[in-house]
């Protein structure tokens, strides 16, 4: 059985909400910069919690580490993979009572905003740790061993896909022109034209990467 899908949804999800760290800017923009702090409860077999802390900076993600927040939302995590994989809508979740949420109507609606993102980055998520469906396959079927001998380690909480030297270098100049991207949007954001919203240019953004999504993609 392909590993990916052997691991237990709650733990997959908390793998993956501890990856936005590093794209803390991102998430706050898709928050509206608001201290929302929340603790997440994946029900099944292991269950999972998560603290996202956005009221602290840097903000703090925790797994399985008890603390206060402002929200709570609580859910199955096979019915949290289905919403996150874009199977299942929020409101349909939350209509059904499978999503259970608690605290303020404002951090809410705040957090339900980051569910309506969280899709972009969960996709890729999957594809990165070989999830069927999802996985970026190159050529036939590789071992465990091989897998684990192929894929480069470079610090983040799931290891990147393995590439050819062709690919690392063109990688390499595709996040350097990202970061430039957010360089200089940032730049006019904050010095030149004031009034623009970072928030429609993230959802441009986002409906551009949805849009060069494959429309035959196959889901799990």
């Amino acid at each position: 059985m392909n590993a990916a899908k052997a691991q237990p949804a709650t733990e997959r999800l908390a793998d993956f909400y501890e990856r936005l760290r590093p794209v803390e800017p991102i998430i706050r923009i898709v928050l509206s910069d608001a201290p929302v702090s929340c603790v997440l409860t994946f029900r099944g077999a292991p269950e999972k919690s998560v603290l996202l802390d956005y009221g602290k900076r840097p903000a703090r993600i925790a797994v399985d580490e008890p603390a206060p927040a402002r929200t709570a939302v609580s859910i199955r995590g096979d019915i949290m993979h289905d919403v996150m994989s874009r199977k299942l809508a929020p409101g349909t979740a939350l209509a059904r009572r499978e999503l259970l949420l608690r605290g303020s109507a404002a951090d809410l609606a705040k957090f339900i905003q980051l569910l309506e993102f969280g899709p972009i980055l969960y996709c890729e998520h999957l594809a990165d740790i070989g999830y069927p469906g999802y996985a970026r396959t190159n050529g036939s079927p590789k071992t465990s061993e091989d897998n684990m001998a192929d894929k480069i380690f470079e610090g983040n909480p799931i290891p990147v896909i393995r590439m050819n030297p062709f690919e690392r270098v063109a990688s390499r100049i595709i996040g350097g022109l990202a970061w430039f991207m957010g360089y200089a949007t940032g730049m006019i954001r904050y010095r030149i034209i004031k009034k623009l919203s970072l928030f429609d240019v993230l959802t441009s953004m986002s409906n551009g990467l949805e849009a060069a999504r494959p429309k035959n993609e196959i889901t799990e």
